[in-house]
């Protein structure tokens, strides 16, 4: 399928809509300041990612904002580093101002265009009206990413849709799904993997938006 054959694009918020790496770094800069020669921005988010993963089985009950304070302190703990839980949910709270990359918003008001934009992330309840703003969708269009809409037939038939009228669009490493379309947006790489393993790997927002500008003159 082109791109112009489907009719919702399912975005995945962070690393392809919000600079989340940005944010956790900047985020972090408190604690690692008690640590001189402390490792580098690449290893440190390595290690991050590491101790958010092992914890995402307990998302349910701990929520987004608790997975990323309790994240907060075991990362201290690897790093030898003591920390408070109030500085764990300050840690937590910085989401709000995690910045959109540059692209997003003006990519985001041109596809609207074409398709129904779709928006899966993890926030807690008071975080997401102001992200829904930010990214002018709809509230009921920011869903969660435990939802699995598209393995939800109540939600699919609710919404007119079909697997494959939906494209994943997703970060490196998204797995592709079973009926629906994926495109990779390889931001951090100067070069997408090759062979892609999507039906479409493009480096950014921009990029998506230039080449469905491509599909609609053929």
């Amino acid at each position: 399928m082109g791109l112009t054959d489907y009719r919702a694009l399912l975005i995945d918020c962070d690393e392809v809509l919000v600079d989340r790496d940005s944010g956790v770094w900047a985020a972090l800069q408190p604690l690692l300041e008690n640590r001189p020669g402390a490792p580098g921005k690449d290893q440190i988010l390595t290690e991050y990612n590491e101790v958010v993963r092992a914890l995402y089985p307990r998302f349910a009950e701990l929520g987004f904002s608790g997975l990323l304070c309790f994240a907060h302190r075991q990362l201290a703990e690897r790093l030898g580093l003591k920390a408070s839980w109030e500085e764990g949910m300050s840690f937590a709270r910085s989401v709000a101002s995690w910045s959109l990359f540059e692209d997003a918003p003006g990519a985001m008001l041109y596809l609207r265009k074409f398709y129904r934009l779709l928006v899966s992330v993890d926030r807690d309840a008071e975080d997401r009206g102001q992200l829904c703003e930010r990214l002018g969708i709809m509230p009921d269009d920011l869903l969660s990413r435990a939802s699995n809409p598209l393995e939800d037939r109540d939600w699919l038939l609710a919404n007119d849709l079909e697997p494959k009228d939906i494209l994943l669009v997703s970060r490196p490493g998204a797995e592709p799904p079973v009926a629906a379309g994926l495109c990779l947006i390889c931001r951090s790489h100067p070069k997408h993997p090759q062979p892609c393993s999507a039906d479409f790997c493009i480096n950014s927002m921009a990029d998506l938006v230039a080449q469905h500008q491509l599909s609609l003159r053929r």
